[in-house]
């Protein structure tokens, strides 16, 4: 990978352009966004972001996931894309489903090869959450409860730094990002830019339910890196300082 930006630019691997200088906050960790867009912005084909990934954008994929204590992902993104446990030791993924939507049947709900060594997944929900459905995943996942009609993602992410964690992942979906966003939760994305152009109705990467996006004021981030390789190009943007 050639990084480009900041000075002097050189060659780096996947693991130095994940960067590894992340502190978390007093009150909560440290929360960062991943997601691939094309350059008319698209963030999936077909409802998918696997068309437009790449082998250097699952090289930076894996490499910022390699920071991340807890990698968080909506139950629709976590649906559609079947997700599998982290294959990193220590990590655990914690899936936001308000509604418990979530398919107990994910190859992330499988029990483990060594069950007493390895922490259960988190599915975090509301307090109001169907009692069926968080019966279906007894003993598959963790249940976590905050908020009321809506999942409280500022308690959320306080009861994920109570369990030790230090830095987030939010792998999506939009509107996951887009909430986390408005809730003023977000402290640093990374945005792989494909080079491929959709030319299609598709979400971005932050949208709400319908294709609306929570409303909040405009919040300024700053340039932190800029690495391309095989002409896809990653970009880091971090929260400006108050």
């Amino acid at each position: 990978m050639e990084r480009l930006y900041p000075l002097p630019a050189g060659t780096i691997d996947a693991a130095q352009a994940a960067g590894s200088t992340r502190a978390s906050h007093a009150e909560r960790p440290w929360v960062m966004l991943n997601m691939v867009a094309s350059i008319d912005g698209a963030a999936a084909i077909d409802g998918l972001s696997g068309g437009l990934s790449s082998e250097p954008d699952k090289a930076m994929f894996g490499a910022l996931r390699a920071q991340a204590d807890i990698i968080l992902v909506g139950a629709g993104t976590a649906n559609a894309e079947r997700y599998r446990p982290a294959r990193r030791s220590g990590t655990r993924i914690a899936v936001i489903s308000g509604s418990l939507s979530v398919d107990p049947e994910l190859p992330l709900f499988s029990p483990p090869p060594d069950p007493a060594a390895t922490p259960l997944p988190l599915v975090v929900t509301t307090a109001s959450a169907d009692p069926a459905a968080a019966a279906r995943l007894a003993g598959r996942a963790e249940l976590v409860r905050t908020g009321g009609e809506s999942v409280d993602l500022a308690e959320s992410m306080r009861h994920l730094g109570s369990l030790g964690a230090r830095v987030v992942l939010c792998e999506g979906g939009p509107s996951l990002n887009a909430s986390l966003l408005a809730a003023d939760l977000v402290d640093e994305v990374n945005l792989t830019h494909a080079p491929l152009a959709v030319g299609a109705d598709a979400p971005r990467i932050t949208a709400g339910p319908g294709g609306r996006v929570p409303s909040a004021a405009p919040r300024a981030y700053s340039l932190a890196q800029v690495v391309t390789h095989d002409g896809v190009l990653f970009v880091r943007w971090t929260r400006s300082k108050h």
